[in-house]
């Protein structure tokens, strides 16, 4: 294979969405000049064969138009995909954050809900003192009448 590559066509032929070599760069569609292999297609790095500049050795037949559009349409595909699942995940992340506001201040309105809700404790507990007190007051009432009633009677038929 490397034999192959050291006499390879140095020029190379990019196509649209080639697949990206070791480097991240995308590799460019050669064509083979080796007596086993003569004008076979092949993806390599751009880089390779280029005047000092380090390279990653990637090495990929293309021997049809229909692999080509095959990784082409498989580059595509994996992209968008990548596109939607980054676009996705942006948004599972705002709306989680959006919920974690929300939990806040929900948080937030129980805190402020128990506050009164022991204020309103507080008020009937001192309500209830306060009927309490006004019940024992009426009886008392009654009572002193009742007293004053029997008295009256009493001095009066005497």
């Amino acid at each position: 294979m490397s034999s192959s590559s050291l006499s390879s066509s140095s020029f190379g032929k990019r196509t649209l969405a080639s697949p990206l070599c070791f480097c991240d760069v995308e590799a460019n569609l050669r064509y083979s000049n080796t007596k086993a292999n003569p004008g076979r297609p092949f993806l390599g790095c751009p880089k390779y064969n280029t005047k000092g500049l380090p390279h990653c050795n990637y090495f990929k037949w293309a021997d049809s138009e229909q692999d080509i559009e095959l990784e082409e349409k498989k580059n595509e595909v994996s992209r968008k995909t990548e596109e939607e699942l980054q676009k996705r995940l942006s948004d599972i992340e705002n709306k989680v954050t959006e919920l974690l506001k929300i939990v806040d201040d929900i948080k937030k309105i129980e805190m402020v809900l128990y506050t009164i809700s022991e204020e309103v404790r507080k008020k009937e507990s001192v309500l209830l003192e306060r009927e309490a007190a006004l019940r024992r007051s009426r009886t008392l009432s009654r009572m002193y009448f009742a007293v004053v009633v029997v008295i009256f009677c009493y001095l009066y038929l005497w």
